[in-house]
Formats: structure tokens, sequence, C-alpha cells
């Protein structure tokens, strides 16, 4: 009796299980799925679409500029005049945890970016959204300059993408609650 006893419990589990889960399903929204119930996916694209990135000094500027550009638009450029202004400011460096004491040179170095950006919405001068969004690199140095120099801009590179990525996901969560 206690092994019938034991299949209906766990039967039981199994059903609680499943509904839960269909349950739980029933919450979860694509942020950027084609076919939601109420269209949020194609509606989120189309406002990302609103945000005209401003310039940026530096090369470093310059790659979280047309990452985002890209991120936003799909590819389409940069929207001129569109409802929203998206301002960074930059500040970018390095730092060498690790020194070889016999030789005295850096073996690794972290490269550091932090991006101080706000959004601005055109029609009433308002700033809708003031976030700060950082990448942290870590790199191994070389005894060959340019090698150390060409680690160096990659890890530039990566920072930027990373920060890209990371302002493109609060804008969309922005877009998505007003919050």
């Amino acid at each position: 009796m206690s092994s019938r006893n034991s299949t209906i419990s766990k039967a039981w589990k199994a059903a609680a299980i499943l509904v839960l889960a269909g349950a739980l399903g029933g919450c979860f929204q694509p942020m950027y799925g084609q076919s939601t119930l109420f269209g949020a996916g194609a509606k989120l694209r189309d406002e990302l679409r609103q945000v005209e990135i401003l310039e940026i000094q530096g090369r470093v500027g310059q790659e979280i500029r047309n990452d985002l550009i890209f991120e936003l638009t799909g590819g389409q450029g940069n929207p001129v005049g569109a409802p929203y202004k998206l301002a960074m400011t930059i500040t970018s460096g390095s730092q060498t945890p690790l020194v070889d004491v016999s030789s005295g040179r850096a073996t690794s170095e972290t490269v550091t970016l932090d991006v101080t950006y706000r959004v601005l919405d055109v029609s009433n001068d308002k700033v809708v959204l003031s976030e700060k969004a950082i990448a942290r690199i870590s790199i191994d140095r070389s005894q060959q300059r340019y090698a150390s120099l060409r680690a160096i801009r990659d890890a530039q590179n990566r920072a930027a993408k990373l920060v890209a990525e990371q302002i493109r996901s609060r804008l969309a969560s922005y877009f998505l609650t007003r919050t």
C-alpha cells in the first residue's frame, strides 16, 4: 500500500510541477520577439530605432558609437532628428596589476572603460535615463612592442562592444517599462 501511495504522491508532484511551469510560462514575454501577445517586440525595435547617438571623441568612443548604432537600428544608420538623443562621457585607462620582478615589465594589464550616458527626450528637453556602463578586459603583455599594442587595441574594442551591449540592454528595459 505504501508503494501505491508513493506512486500517487509522485504523480501529484509531477502534475503540480507541470501546472506551475505552465503558469510561469504565461508570464514570460520575450524582449525582442516578433510574435508577442501585445506586439511589444516590434514596438521595442521601433522605439530603439528612435534614439540618435551623438558624436563621441576618440577612437574608443567611435567604436562604442558605431556598435550602438548597429545594435539599435540593425545597421540602418543613425536616425538624425529622432525623438531621443543619447549622450555619453567616456573614461578609459589601464592598470598593470602584475609586474615581473626580474625585468620590471608588466606581464598583464587590465583595460578599463567607464561610460556615463544619458538619454534626453527631445520634446521636453528632459533626461529620461541616466546610467553608467563599465567594462574590464584583462590581457597578457608581450615583450614584443607591437604585440602588446595590438592586444591593448583589441581589448579596447572588446570593451567597447561590451559597453554598447550593456547600453542597448538598458535602453530596451527602459522602453519596455519606462523606468
